[in-house]
């Protein structure tokens, strides 16, 4: 099942420029996320009477054309492939005209939480969504982003209040903005990076003491997001 919506780009979803921002950007693919499971029942709303909840794993995003303030795009999602354990959701945004501005694949778990862990993706569960076949970057998964051997830049960060969110741990689209802070350049020139993915591995909560270190390899740039011993590896974002 294809799921539509349409989107003005606001103030709020805005970098420094007039276009809109990786951050904002992302919070809106969440938004339609959520529509779709909202339609069939398991929206946030929903999670006090099914005891499930989505949580992301990656991101892999292409724009073609990057939207500016006042634009209304067209965002279409989908799920596709799925194992027991994630699954797979598919996104295409179209400008006024009706052309493909960007492509996006994710990766999702389902959380059981009441037990808080990881749950099986039972077959009639998927059912309720009517998965596609189409994948936007014709592939079925994802490479696993590796993390690189060498930094040239490392900061220590804390993590602030506001970066929490109703799970207690830090919200998934604040690590985009964690990554800017080591990143070299302006925040244009971060915001203007048509082709980026996450990874998320391990949840980093208030309180945790973190070290953001940045790598150049291939002309990609690299931002890993580690505890400050090192032995916690929280999540690896790819720019290109």
């Amino acid at each position: 099942m294809f799921f539509t919506h349409d989107f003005r780009i606001t103030l709020s979803l805005l970098g420094q420029n007039s276009y809109v921002s990786n951050k904002g950007f992302l919070s809106l693919l969440e938004d339609i996320a959520e529509m779709h499971s909202a339609s069939i029942g398991y929206g946030v709303t929903d999670i006090s009477k099914t005891n499930f909840s989505w949580a992301i794993l990656n991101w892999k995003v292409k724009f073609f054309s990057r939207p500016k303030y006042g634009d209304i795009v067209t965002i279409k999602t989908w799920a596709r492939h799925n194992t027991k354990l994630y699954c797979y959701r598919d996104f295409e945004v179209l400008n006024s005209e009706g052309k493909t501005i960007a492509i996006i694949t994710s990766k999702w778990v389902l959380i059981d939480v009441t037990k808080r862990r990881i749950s099986k993706i039972e077959e009639d569960f998927v059912n309720k969504y009517n998965p596609e076949y189409k994948s936007v970057f014709n592939i079925i998964e994802l490479d696993k982003l590796q993390e690189p051997k060498n930094y040239s830049k490392m900061i220590d960060y804390k993590i602030r209040k506001s970066d929490i969110d109703v799970n207690n741990h830090v919200n998934n689209l604040c690590y985009v903005d964690i990554a800017l802070e080591v990143f070299p350049g302006d925040i244009n020139d971060f915001n203007t990076c048509n082709d980026f993915e996450i990874l998320y591995k391990h949840q980093i909560r208030l309180g945790d003491k973190i070290s953001v270190c940045y790598s150049s390899e291939n002309s990609e740039n690299y931002v890993a997001i580690k505890s400050n011993d090192g032995l916690t590896l929280h999540s690896i974002i790819k720019f290109n």
